[in-house]
């Protein structure tokens, strides 16, 4: 199975329209269209993120409890949450029967227009969902009849000044298998990996995707008390959060501190003669994900920085 590009990462929510809100104040995404489908009781939008090509934020609203968006949401207890990454493959019926000879189960679909699945491996649990469409569908979101979305004003307050969405991370109990397993099925490639050892607690590995600038990072606890492994006990295998590039430093902060959203584990380092400075911001602040923001002053830099002990706070 190969993954021919990364479309959108899918968070659901009971409340669309506070989420869009804050998408567009505090992180600067502009909504590209939106929809409201009764046949497949949802209501969504499209927003695209500031500063990279082709990368998009995906807001789904269920009606009621009684679809499988209502169910995911219901079993959350009405917290919203990243659901899904959304990508295109070459050919949706060979990567269908990759995956189930593989044992993954198929969770949702449209036959012959798209499936969603989780691509970890079937013995650790659900991990993260995809939804995975072939060349040439227009739609996997109930989004069949969206609209342009209306232009809004400016707003006043500034925001993040986003550079584009760096990576996403997974927790797993076995970065080595995980990445062993993504690059099988997927082709996913191994560019970076904190030696062993490096923290008391973690280890973790960055994975690109082929045909998508978005990385697929994998942490890993180490030790008795490792964040990563209450994470695990908690949520299994899931994402753990979303880092974004933002393009200044003291900039970001203040557009945090306009809109009333705190911020933690700032951390600042230097390599190769760069500097480098990231932080995160709290779900409760962000829609119900997790998010990283980072600044380097070299492109490459921070990712070949220690830059892993504010994780442990989480």
């Amino acid at each position: 199975m190969r993954i021919y590009r990364i479309d959108h990462i899918a968070v659901v929510t009971a409340d669309l329209e506070e989420q869009a809100a804050l998408l567009e104040g505090l992180f600067g995404f502009e909504p590209t269209h939106t929809w409201d489908n009764p046949a497949a009781r949802v209501r969504g939008m499209r927003l695209r993120v500031p500063g990279a090509s082709g990368q998009y934020w995906v807001l789904l609203s269920p009606a009621d409890s009684g679809t499988v968006l209502g169910r995911w949401l219901e079993d959350r207890d009405g917290r919203p949450g990243l659901h899904h990454v959304g990508a295109e493959v070459p050919d949706l019926d060979a990567a269908l029967a990759e995956i189930r000879r593989r044992g993954l189960e198929i969770t949702d679909s449209v036959p012959g227009r798209w499936a969603e699945t989780s691509l970890s491996p079937p013995e650790h649990g659900p991990g993260v969902l995809w939804r995975l469409q072939g060349p040439g569908s227009t739609s996997m979101l109930g989004d069949e009849a969206a609209r342009p979305a209306p232009r809004r004003a400016a707003a006043d307050a500034p925001t993040l000044g986003i550079r584009g969405i760096d990576h996403l991370c997974q927790a797993f109990p076995d970065r080595d298998e995980l990445a062993a397993w993504y690059a099988e099925l997927a082709g996913f490639v191994e560019v970076w990996r904190t030696p062993e050892g490096a923290a008391p607690d973690m280890a973790d590995l960055v994975l690109n995707i082929p045909g998508s600038s978005t990385c697929w990072e994998v942490i890993t606890g180490r030790g008795e008390a490792s964040f990563v492994d209450r994470f695990l006990r908690r949520s299994g295998p899931a994402a753990h959060h979303v880092t974004f590039e933002v393009a200044d430093w003291d900039n970001a902060l203040a557009a945090c501190v306009a809109h009333g959203v705190p911020t933690f584990g700032e951390e600042e380092g230097v390599t190769d003669g760069a500097a480098w400075k990231h932080t995160f911001i709290h779900p409760k602040h962000t829609g119900g994900v997790l998010v990283q923001l980072f600044w380097e002053q070299r492109p490459g830099v921070w990712v070949r920085s220690d830059k892993i002990a504010s994780f442990r706070s989480v």
